[in-house]
């Protein structure tokens, strides 16, 4: 029964973060383009006087992707805000109870993301943005994405039961101070 357990633990550990490494790598791709335009819309600007109409629309629009899957990948890796100094003085099973209920609410969080996100690309149907004439509801599909993504990371936390972020050693402890 136990390597039952073990096997299905280690094929999801496999999968969801084969899955986060996907979606870094995205990420990466993203700040890349982001890095790209800026930079490009800066000298087009300042530099040749000839600015694109654009590039802010798409710069925006990769910047909301990054967000949106940033937030889902600092879910599995207790990259988000947590303020652990009350959890830190609670006994054992209280504190993880604490942690327990932090990765049950940023899973509800994001279920409900993503559950609203056709209620936002059907509002903005089939209109375009103005300048690059891509489909608006590009800005709003990063919620079914990201929102999946957020909610399988705190279920695959759950279930792993990889709910406490790692302490700061002492050398990492010295840096905060």
């Amino acid at each position: 029964m136990n390597e039952k357990v073990a096997s299905w633990r280690s094929i999801l550990r496999l999968w969801i973060d084969r899955l986060n490494a996907v979606a870094a790598l995205v990420c990466h791709g993203l700040l890349v383009i982001i890095t790209t335009i800026t930079v490009a819309q800066v000298f087009l600007r300042f530099v040749l006087n000839s600015p694109t109409s654009w590039s802010e629309e798409v710069a925006l629009l990769c910047l909301i992707w990054f967000g949106l899957l940033a937030v889902a990948i600092g879910i599995r890796r207790h990259e988000h805000v947590a303020i652990t100094f009350f959890r830190d003085l609670l006994p054992g099973p209280l504190a993880t109870a604490l942690d327990i209920l932090a990765q049950l609410a940023m899973g509800y969080f994001m279920f409900t993301v993503m559950l609203h996100a056709s209620d936002l690309i059907k509002l903005v149907g089939i209109q375009a943005l103005p300048a690059s004439s891509l489909p608006k509801s590009l800005l709003y599909f990063p919620t079914i994405v990201g929102g999946t993504l957020g909610t399988l990371n705190a279920a695959a936390n759950l279930l792993l039961g990889d709910i406490r972020p790692e302490p700061l050693d002492s050398t990492e402890a010295s840096n905060a101070n």
